[in-house]
């Protein structure tokens, strides 16, 4: 039977409990980077997947706490990570777009040169080429 997704979210932020409790028994801090919690880090360590720890409450609660503690950066939104806004979301799909039309007229271009050739093979010869 599978487990509902608050299950999950327990047993999640018991994982990061434990994680975190590990770290002050050793007396060791959380992984940083450039003065910020490293939460991808984190999340390897704890044994959750990442987007959980950004997600659940819980689980970030409990890292912003430990991240004041021990006086880093709060946490925010990364770098790479995606921004809400729905314009971002909107070029990005063009991008996307973009990538995939561009990609389609050089392998188009190249049929092109293929085919010109074998044109200009049976305009000097007087043969039919079979591709």
């Amino acid at each position: 039977m599978s487990k509902s997704g608050q299950q999950l979210g327990a047993e999640n932020a018991g994982a990061i409990e434990r994680y975190l409790e590990a770290l002050k028994a050793d007396g060791k801090g959380l992984p940083s980077r450039n003065g910020k919690v490293s939460m991808s880090a984190v999340a390897l360590a704890a044994g959750v997947a990442t987007q959980n720890v950004y997600k659940n409450p819980a689980c970030r609660s409990m890292l912003e706490k430990a991240a004041q503690e021990m006086g880093l950066a709060p946490i925010g939104r990364e770098d790479g990570q995606a921004k809400d806004d729905p314009r971002d979301r909107r070029i990005q799909s063009l991008e996307a777009r973009i990538a995939s039309l561009q990609a389609e007229v050089e392998g188009l271009r190249s049929k092109l040169r293929r085919f010109a050739h074998i044109e200009q093979h049976m305009v000097e010869t007087g043969r039919r080429v079979i591709p």
